[in-house]
């Protein structure tokens, strides 16, 4: 009896080890990046985003990392984040990206993901247009190297 209460106890234990292990892995990347737009300079979210890529100020409303993560604010709330690939600048951002993009990814996928674009060059560079966010990509060679959220 004493024994199946402490393997009971260990499960459990393992049990929220891995949730909060799975939470911290998607919690900074993917579709949830764009819950923080919007956030004040001063709030717990942001600087907890700050803090999980090591992002450091190039000044009040810019901050970069070498994990590949880029944030722009604008009157004191963020207002984009850039993700890079391989950037020789801002690194190498190895999270889920949103909306289900990858980098590496021939443009006819990223369409058949977001849509249309609501603007689109021919140097690579395309908008995509949803209720509360834009999202932008670059395209080099016509595949995917570059992905920025920003408010609307």
């Amino acid at each position: 009896m004493k024994n199946t209460l402490c393997v009971k106890r260990f499960a459990f234990a393992l049990m929220v080890f891995f949730s909060a292990k799975l939470f911290a892995q998607t919690g900074f990347d993917g579709n949830s990046l764009v819950s923080f737009l919007g956030k004040e300079a001063t709030s717990t979210e942001l600087k907890d985003l700050k803090a999980n890529y090591h992002c450091e100020m190039a000044n009040d409303a810019h901050y970069l990392s070498k994990a590949g993560v880029e944030l722009l604010l604008k009157e004191d709330l963020l207002n984009e984040i850039h993700l890079y690939n391989k950037s020789a600048v801002y690194g190498n951002f190895t999270g889920k990206l949103p909306n289900n993009l990858s980098f590496g990814m021939p443009a006819g996928e990223v369409k058949r993901l977001l849509g249309k674009p609501v603007v689109s060059y021919n140097n690579g560079y395309c908008e995509f247009e949803f209720s509360t966010y834009i999202i932008s990509c670059w395209l080099e060679g016509g595949r995917l190297n570059q992905v920025g959220t920003a408010a609307k």
